[in-house]
């Protein structure tokens, strides 16, 4: 977590990951200023490499996705005040690959770098939660971010996020405001609300990663279990049954014994073993 490391100077890092990782938003003024030597020709190279995705967003509305334009082209945009967002940056940059490998390598998961490019007085989109946990370093200029925790849908997971997010809905009391300036940097756990409002022409990193969540045990228990040949016999979809109530009756009692055997192969130490170590192996996002 080298990098990590240094985004937290003399802060411990094992305070940090108790205290606030997945839990509790995070910032830190000017530790950060190491990453600010970006500028618009970095932005121009990653356009032209075309590894990118390039999306054009203007105060909530997604305007352009997957936009295949010339730098001039997305240029144009940006001055009319919209919003340059390059999608895994890392895929066209050495200083984006950086942050990304760094990142990988110390949670175990695919990492999306992407570089957002506001002008003054406008936003990229309005109130939203995000899948991943979100580290922002603000490179250039300054941004206003106000957070609230989500009571609506904690824990999002991809397989679970909702389009509309009903931010309408949210309750909650818990509400913080940040200002990052050039060298500033912020955490935002996964599923809390926020907003950014540029104060002054901006340019920020978002590094976005997804650690496992307790539903990729069942994804592995699924494998674990196909070893097994119990676990391999056919369901019989094609028995015929005097009614409805001898048909829930016996898949009642199978789905039991079904339940018993995976309670006891998860509490055995070769699973627990085997399931460590998928923990430490990285994650193909292709």
């Amino acid at each position: 977590m080298k990098i990590l490391k240094q985004l937290l100077k003399d802060q411990s890092l094992d305070k940090f990951l108790d205290r606030h990782f997945t839990r509790l938003p995070f910032s830190s003024p000017a530790s950060a200023k190491e990453f600010t030597d970006l500028n618009w020709s970095d932005v121009e190279e990653v356009i032209n490499q075309g590894k990118s995705i390039l999306r054009i967003v203007k105060d909530g509305q997604m305007i352009k996705d997957y936009a295949e334009l010339s730098y001039v082209q997305a240029l144009e945009y940006y001055k009319s005040g919209h919003t340059l967002l390059l999608k895994n940056a890392e895929l066209s940059h050495p200083k984006f690959k950086r942050l990304s490998e760094d990142f990988s390598k110390s949670f175990h998961t695919p990492v999306d770098v992407q570089l957002y490019c506001t002008p003054g007085t406008h936003n990229a989109f309005g109130w939203h939660y995000d899948v991943e946990e979100v580290f922002i370093i603000q490179v250039k200029g300054s941004k206003q971010y106000t957070i609230r925790q989500n009571t609506i849908h904690p824990n999002p997971l991809v397989v679970s996020i909702q389009k509309d997010q009903h931010f309408e809905l949210e309750k909650s009391e818990m509400m913080i405001t940040v200002l990052l300036k050039e060298g500033d940097w912020l955490y935002i756990p996964s599923g809390w609300w926020h907003i950014a409002r540029t104060q002054e022409e901006s340019m920020h990193i978002s590094v976005g990663l997804m650690p496992r969540s307790a539903v990729d045990l069942a994804s592995f228990l699924t494998t674990y279990l196909a070893q097994d040949a119990f676990w391999r016999v056919r369901m019989p979809v094609h028995k015929t049954f005097a009614n409805a109530e001898e048909e829930f009756a016996f898949y009642e009692v199978a789905l039991k014994t079904l339940g018993k055997d995976i309670q006891e192969k998860i509490s055995s130490t070769d699973f627990l073993k085997k399931f460590l170590s998928s923990l430490k192996q990285p994650i193909n996002d292709d």
